[in-house]
């Protein structure tokens, strides 16, 4: 088990981790999410050793190490770091980078049962730049394994390839993991790479976790209007209170298709009340969270797009904004149709107007 505890820092008084806490288990991929600047990085660079600490600890199997006044050296610590850029050696071969630090009379073996790994077993006296991006990251991981970690860290290793060699990468980087027994920690921006690889979720907001748990956790029981729109391609709406109804520009809704309703939200206001009063609400409304029903008095489809399997179907509000509802093909809907939209039951997430800034 690798442990954050309450772990702070900040770079020339600017905090960037503020009393960050969880913990990722062997054979498991543990994946931290969140925007840019949210301290993902900062915190790997700890757990390897590349900054000091500042305040918490860090804990290998409950080990330390580091604390503030001790920090165990980077190569000294049983932790392997797989960066963005791979960041090879230019002017050693494959081989040569895999074997880095290795010493003893099975290095040379070691090399190639790591090169034979990731697939480049005739690569091994390539240089790196004869190499593709995914070729060198393959290389990147094979020298991050060779001192056989007890964590390996995974610093947005697979942000600058394509699709389809994300996938395979993932897919790689996820068996390699679970088959070694390994601690897996994966950083990204992208949702998809937590839906295909994680077996736990780590989403921090301004240095800050939110929320821990499974994809599935997460995408079903969201606590914040982020987390909702990290998972399933959440759409903000405005809605006013009134009642048991939620008036909003694509129509009435029932107050029954929220999710969780802010306990600070009167429970009766009437729709005519003031700007900016607690009765203005942020819904976030996923896609598969809408039905469409043929209404010759409702809204207009403006557009249809292909996803996969199903359509996105666009339907136009007066002011021209457009809300999209997955629906699986056939399903008869064409540009011009009119129709009306209903939310399924608990499937929005609200945030009053008033407390966004804090959500």
């Amino acid at each position: 088990m690798l442990t954050f505890d309450s772990i702070h820092y900040a770079f020339d008084a600017e905090p960037v981790l503020r009393g960050v806490s969880f913990s990722a288990a062997a054979g498991e991929i543990t994946c931290l999410i969140g925007p840019s600047g949210c301290g993902k990085t900062t915190l790997l660079r700890l757990a390897a050793g590349l900054l000091d600490a500042q305040a918490g600890e860090i804990r290998l199997d409950g080990d330390v190490l580091c604390k503030p006044g001790f920090d165990l050296p980077p190569e000294n610590r049983p932790v392997g770091l797989v960066f963005q850029e791979g960041a090879l050696f230019p002017h050693l071969t494959v081989a040569g980078n895999v074997g880095f630090g290795l010493t003893g009379a099975g290095r040379e073996a070691r090399v190639q049962a790591l090169l034979a790994l990731v697939g480049l077993a005739d690569f091994g006296g390539r240089y790196p730049h004869t190499l593709s991006g995914g070729q060198r990251q393959r290389v990147a991981l094979a020298r991050a394994l060779a001192p056989s970690p007890r964590a390996l860290l995974f610093d947005e290793p697979y942000a600058n390839l394509d699709s389809e060699l994300r996938r395979a990468l993932r897919e790689e980087a996820r068996r390699m993991v679970r088959s070694s027994g390994t601690i897996g920690i994966f950083i990204t921006h992208d949702p998809e790479d937590v839906t295909a690889l994680a077996d736990r979720v780590v989403v921090l907001t301004a240095g800050e976790v939110v929320q821990v748990g499974t994809p599935r956790e997460l995408y079903d029981h969201p606590e914040t209007s982020g987390v909702v729109r990290l998972f399933g391609q959440a759409q903000r709406v405005i809605a006013e209170l009134a009642g048991d109804r939620l008036e909003t520009r694509f129509g009435s809704w029932p107050t029954t298709c929220l999710y969780r309703r802010p306990t600070h939200i009167p429970t009766h206001i009437p729709s005519n009340g003031p700007a900016g009063s607690p009765a203005a609400m942020e819904l976030n409304v996923r896609p598969d969270g809408l039905i469409l029903a043929p209404d010759a008095a409702g809204l207009p489809v403006a557009e249809i797009r292909v996803a996969g399997a199903d359509d996105l179907i666009g339907v136009a509000a007066a002011d021209g904004t457009l809300l999209f509802v997955r629906q699986s093909r056939p399903h008869g809907f064409e540009p011009g149709g009119r129709v009306r939209v209903t939310p399924r039951r608990s499937s929005v997430f609200a945030v009053p107007i008033e407390s966004l800034t804090n959500c």
